[in-house]
């Protein structure tokens, strides 16, 4: 795919859905489209997750040592989710975005994942 295409491929898919772009060190590149917050929490132990916007904002819910702490992320900024810590992506007003997840993803339904003795593991 055309990367200068992206924008157009997402607008002809349901939010959320998750477009595989391009193969990347045995991983994939992807994008979405999405307007809310992710219902449940994601946590990837083994790698960093990279974010670049490409419309609207995207906001970054991380569970840090210094407690819950919300950033945001406009069209053209890049955002970096650290190794090992809990998060919930999203955008109230909508955004699209590319995404680099180049490892396992754990997941969580729990108010406080760190909690989770048995979260769900998503492989690469």
């Amino acid at each position: 795919m055309d990367i200068k295409h992206v924008v157009t491929e997402l607008g002809k898919h349901p939010e959320f859905t998750f477009l595989d772009l391009l193969a990347f060190n045995g991983h994939h590149v992807g994008a979405l489209s999405v307007t809310g917050v992710a219902p449940g929490w994601e946590m990837h132990p083994d790698t960093d997750e990279l974010f670049f916007i490409l419309e609207g904002e995207a906001e970054f819910v991380l569970l840090e040592e210094s407690g819950r702490n919300t950033y945001t992320a406009g069209a053209g900024e890049m955002f970096v989710v650290p190794q090992g810590v809990w998060h919930k992506p999203g955008a109230p007003k909508g955004a699209k975005f590319f995404y680099l997840t180049p490892g396992q993803s754990l997941s969580s339904e729990l108010d406080d994942p760190r909690e989770d003795q048995n979260p769900t593991v998503h492989n690469p």
